[in-house]
């Protein structure tokens, strides 16, 4: 009864650090996408309403960045804390060994090890399409426009021709207007005195309003044509079709990356592989490393952490690297990079462990 009592202790207490290290690294990182996002948004190639979606899509990307930094985080500050309190003198004084406080936090460490492995494998890789779909389409519906001043330019799949003498700065309000238009019973020509454009930010089409004009409408080689003089003149014009395609190595799913020879393609594999692998092998390198000494500052450990994550990081990039040069072979891999840190937590197990 002890035993879980103590395990819920030190689980809730890990716990409850790695959710607030994780929201505060995860809105630090979703602030600055955001922010990226709406330079994008303010040059007017990005809708607005799409910001939010577009950030918290990236932020699913994120997190297996996240949690291995987190955890190891989470522990270093709630074993630091408890150090620091001499609770761990009294755990030790009451039997409970360095096995003993690995228990709860191994326990975390599986569970975040299964939720990085799906989110590296499947969820990350499927909301980095979306957001990179939701922004070339965006900007493809933004950048489409029948009009372009003094040229003629064609739409519909080539079943209109506009043309218009002047346009404005931010491309709304159009100056002398000339459109051909195939129809399904014949074909019109129209012209107007002026006009304007807006996007339809729903379905994409572009509404074009003209003003003060023409219609023309007959069968081309008849002479007989009705003519229609318009105060104002209402055109829905749809984009050319999108075909998405991914042109991004990281956002591949998992399932083409395994069918791959490129070796490129198996370093990104490799390195999918190693994201839920960090966990664990940090989890084992954190609790040994959060050991203070008497008088020892709760957070002293915390760089010696955060320096130890960059290096492990650094490294598994320059493995990546290597394997997509073929300076590594892809059947080692990035295993090399796990086993040199799982080594140096071994021996800070063993040397700790010899101490006590």
């Amino acid at each position: 009864m002890n035993r879980l009592i103590l395990d819920r202790y030190l689980f809730r207490e890990v716990t409850a650090a790695w959710a607030a290290v994780t929201f505060i690294l995860l809105s630090i990182m979703i602030s600055t996408r955001f922010a990226s996002v709406l330079a994008v948004a303010a040059k007017g190639e990005l809708p607005r309403e799409l910001l939010l979606k577009v950030a918290l899509l990236s932020s699913l990307r994120y997190l297996v960045i996240l949690i291995p930094a987190s955890l190891l985080m989470a522990i270093l500050l709630s074993l630091g804390r408890l150090y620091s309190d001499n609770e761990i003198a009294a755990m030790t004084g009451c039997g409970v060994g360095l096995s003993r406080l690995y228990r709860p936090f191994l326990l975390l460490a599986v569970a975040l090890t299964a939720l990085t492995a799906v989110l590296s494998f499947e969820i990350g890789p499927w909301a980095g399409r979306q957001a990179d779909f939701l922004v070339k389409d965006a900007k493809r519906l933004v950048q489409f426009t029948p009009f372009e001043s003094g040229r003629f330019k064609t739409a519909s799949g080539g079943r209109a021709v506009f043309y218009t003498a002047s346009i404005s700065a931010d491309g709304g309000l159009l100056g002398r207007v000339f459109a051909q238009i195939e129809e399904t019973d014949g074909g019109s020509v129209v012209v107007a005195a002026r006009g304007v454009q807006a996007a339809d930010a729903s379905s994409g089409e572009r509404v074009v309003t003209l003003f003060d004009g023409y219609r023309y409408f007959g069968v081309p080689g008849n002479a007989n044509y009705d003519v229609v003089k318009f105060d104002q003149l209402a055109l829905r014009l749809s984009p050319p079709p999108f075909s998405y395609i991914n042109n991004q190595r990281k956002l591949s799913t998992t399932s083409a990356l395994l069918a791959s020879n490129d070796r490129r393609d198996w370093g990104e594999l490799h390195f999918r592989i190693a994201a839920p692998l960090t966990v664990l092998v940090l989890t084992l390198l954190a609790v040994p490393l959060a050991h203070l000494r008497p008088r020892q500052g709760r957070y002293s450990k915390l760089v010696a952490g955060i320096l130890i994550y960059l290096v492990y990081a650094n490294l598994l990039g320059v493995g990546q690297a290597w394997i997509d040069k073929g300076k590594i072979s892809p059947i080692i891999g990035l295993w090399w990079v796990h086993a040199v840190v799982l080594a140096a937590a071994l021996w800070m197990i063993a040397r700790r462990r010899s101490r006590v």
